[in-house]
């Protein structure tokens, strides 16, 4: 788990450096008044196209830009317990480090909810000797024979408009139009849950429910697995571009902060 905080946060000071994750689509300073220019102000604040509509300069006010609230929410159901070359779960915890490290950085107040047989919110903060504590939670959290329901959305809606990171593996499609946040979905994957080779007979034991099941994969059945979940997957893709909600999916073996970097750019 310490290698996961130093990589987290070395990330955030060192390669993204300049690079703001946590900054809402257009956000900035929030246009307050429009005055008259006074004599030995700085020219540059001068709006020249109004200022040539009125045949006088004129002068744009701002008020302070905002403070952004940044909410990260993990879908916690049992499916995240899995991976082949490492877990998805210690992968979400490294994506929460990252996330809750960039708000930090730039003085926005940063909380964290795990999503599962009911809802762990954690106290929003500022201080960046917080976030290896959120990065425990989730890297620790015991989500084995653990589910969550839709209703999360009525939850997270209790609190003022933000900036939400959903993420989780998706096997279930949340109603994520629903949400009056500004949500970004950061959709993790191991590649073999969606591509596996041959296995043979073997034991399962549902991530959820924890029964176990004794199957033998042959050609036929990989082939409708993979079937089945192509389809699921691009009921999902197709829902989000309907929704103009952004996402990115991230694979385990992959370096979660480019595909951040682009998902917020």
């Amino acid at each position: 788990m310490k290698e996961i905080i130093l990589k987290s946060k070395k990330v955030v000071f060192d390669k993204l450096q300049g690079r703001h994750l946590s900054k809402f689509k257009g956000s900035g300073l929030d246009f307050k008044e429009l005055r008259e220019y006074i004599y030995g102000e700085d020219t540059k604040k001068i709006d020249w196209k109004i200022s040539a509509k009125f045949q006088k300069p004129y002068v744009k006010e701002f008020e302070e830009e905002r403070e952004i609230n940044i909410i990260i929410a993990v879908l916690g159901s049992g499916s995240i317990h899995f991976g082949t070359k490492r877990l998805k779960s210690e992968f979400i915890s490294e994506i929460v480090g990252i996330l809750g490290y960039s708000g930090v950085k730039y003085s926005d107040k940063v909380s964290l909810h795990i999503i599962a047989d009911k809802i762990y919110s954690f106290k929003p903060t500022k201080q960046i000797k917080m976030i290896p504590y959120f990065i425990e939670k989730v890297y620790k959290f015991d989500y084995l024979g653990k589910d969550y329901e839709f209703d999360f959305i009525s939850y997270l809606n209790k609190y003022k408009k933000s900036l939400l990171f959903l993420i989780g593996d998706f096997y279930k499609h949340p109603p994520i139009k629903k949400l009056k946040h500004e949500t970004f979905v950061i959709w993790v994957r191991d590649k073999f849950e969606e591509n596996p080779s041959s296995l043979g007979e073997i034991d399962l034991i549902d991530p959820v429910t924890l029964n176990k099941k004794h199957t033998f994969f042959e050609k036929e059945t990989l082939n409708k697995y993979k079937k089945e979940i192509k389809a699921l997957d691009k009921e999902f893709i197709n829902y989000l571009k309907k929704e103009k909600i952004k996402f990115t999916k991230i694979y385990t073996d992959e370096e979660a902060y480019i595909k951040l970097a682009e998902l917020v750019k």
